[in-house]
């Protein structure tokens, strides 16, 4: 018997005690033991079939009524985890409580990636179900492991797909639609350990961290972490830092509060990524309002007393950043030179900055045009000669646009200055150069 039914039938065997334990948590967990043996009784692949047990193991692990039968059960079987051994919060020795299988994986007949998106957010927990299990109030920073599932064909680079009612779509399609399939919690020692055993095994050993925007749900900022990760073809692990962005429009202010009050533990999180999970560098795409939680850290950064061996700053990407253009004018002066490169995208039909401009009285420095921010350390790339015609507000086109995403693979995975990149070219003068697309 291979250990990995050895497992699924361990924990089968448990299901009396652990719902007990559990209560109105353990119908989930329940559900997905019996659809685990399903596909093991179909002969479903072994490796496939393995990952989904480890995660199931991931969440049942951090869950604190379950844990010591759970790990009891993980330690009596050397094969399921890694063979270094970690020391609990409690003191004891055991196994590991994250197996280092944690990967991006492909299903080569229907060509679906699923990512695993590593996330920290500050929201607060809401229901069990992936689409509810963190809600827009504010919470304590917590961690763990999402699952993002992104079809590779039918799908445009940049397309952020969901089911349509006037295409008669009406529930989730893993081979149509980008799909956050699952969200497991997991104590902060055992997320390290987790990314660090999964970074130690990935092609790539930098991290890619995800910081959305304003009006933003849980679910939506991991759908589009997912899709960044596969349309940039990032071979590295993809982190989210998620902050408690209220997700209604008529919250504007509230999310601008959130925002700044967020500021620590996206320091928090963005120190972890650098000094404790091995990575080589760390890379940040910023988007919307939720580049004010990046540039307000950068601030700081040289102030840090990070561990020998600490991970660099790569690429920081500002994608269409809400705030103020005169401070971030003051800001980047402080944290130039922190990162290998500090890019600003910007677009003259960007409408939703125009309305935040309106409410603010003051340009925003994701806008082009006169207000276009060029400083001193930072390539601006003038984005508005991209056809944004069908991208909604035009504000979310750093992650929807084929020739952004192309310009972005150049920045991250080539590390291309921009004039070693074909589709830009240069634009002002001497004292006040900057970047646009060719026409």
């Amino acid at each position: 018997m291979s250990d990995t039914l050895r497992l699924l039938l361990a924990l089968l065997e448990l299901g009396p005690r652990l719902k007990d334990l559990l209560g109105d948590k353990w119908p989930p967990y329940a559900e997905e033991l019996q659809e685990l043996a399903a596909r093991a009784g179909q002969g479903e692949d072994p490796d496939k079939l393995r990952q989904s047990l480890d995660l199931l193991v991931v969440r049942l692990l951090a869950e604190p009524p379950a844990m010591d039968l759970v790990e009891r059960v993980v330690a009596d079987m050397a094969a399921p985890v890694t063979a270094r051994e970690t020391v609990t919060r409690r003191g004891r020795v055991t196994a590991p409580v994250v197996p280092d299988t944690v990967r991006p994986t492909t299903d080569e007949a229907t060509g679906v990636v699923t990512i695993p998106v590593f996330y920290g957010t500050d929201r607060a927990r809401g229901d069990d179900t992936p689409a509810n299990y963190f809600r827009g109030a504010r919470g304590e920073l917590v961690f763990g492991i999402a699952e993002v599932s992104v079809p590779t064909r039918g799908r445009n680079l940049g397309e952020l797909t969901s089911p349509s009612w006037w295409h008669l779509e009406f529930s989730p399609n893993p081979e149509k639609h980008v799909i956050l399939k699952s969200v497991g919690a997991l104590a902060r020692d055992a997320f390290v350990t987790s990314l660090k055993d999964s970074l130690a095994a990935a092609g790539e050993h930098d991290v890619l961290i995800f910081v959305h925007g304003y009006n933003v749900t849980f679910e939506d900022a991991a759908r589009r972490a997912g899709q960044l990760a596969v349309d940039l073809k990032f071979a590295g692990r993809t982190l989210l830092y998620s902050w408690a962005s209220a997700a209604d429009t008529k919250k504007y202010t509230v999310d601008e509060s959130t925002i700044d009050w967020s500021r620590d533990h996206f320091e928090a999180f963005l120190q972890l990524a650098l000094g404790e999970v091995g990575a080589g560098k760390v890379h940040i795409i910023a988007h919307s309002m939720g580049n004010r939680a990046v540039i307000n850290t950068l601030e700081r950064v040289t102030s840090w007393q990070l561990p020998a061996g600490a991970a660099k700053l790569g690429q920081i990407i500002f994608a269409a950043p809400d705030i103020d253009r005169d401070r971030f004018v003051q800001l980047a002066a402080k944290f130039k030179g922190c990162a290998a490169r500090v890019t600003l995208y910007a677009s003259s039909r960007d409408v939703a900055l125009l309305a935040s401009k309106f409410v603010h009285g003051y340009p925003r420095a994701g806008e082009a045009g006169d207000a276009l921010t060029v400083v001193d350390g930072i390539d601006t790339i003038d984005a508005s000669l991209v056809d944004t015609s069908l991208v909604g507000l035009h504000h979310s086109y750093f992650g929807e646009k084929r020739s952004i995403l192309n310009d972005m693979f150049n920045l991250i995975a080539q590390q291309l200055a921009p004039d070693q990149r074909f589709d830009l070219q240069a634009a002002g003068d001497s004292l006040r150069k900057y970047w646009s697309y060719r026409a």
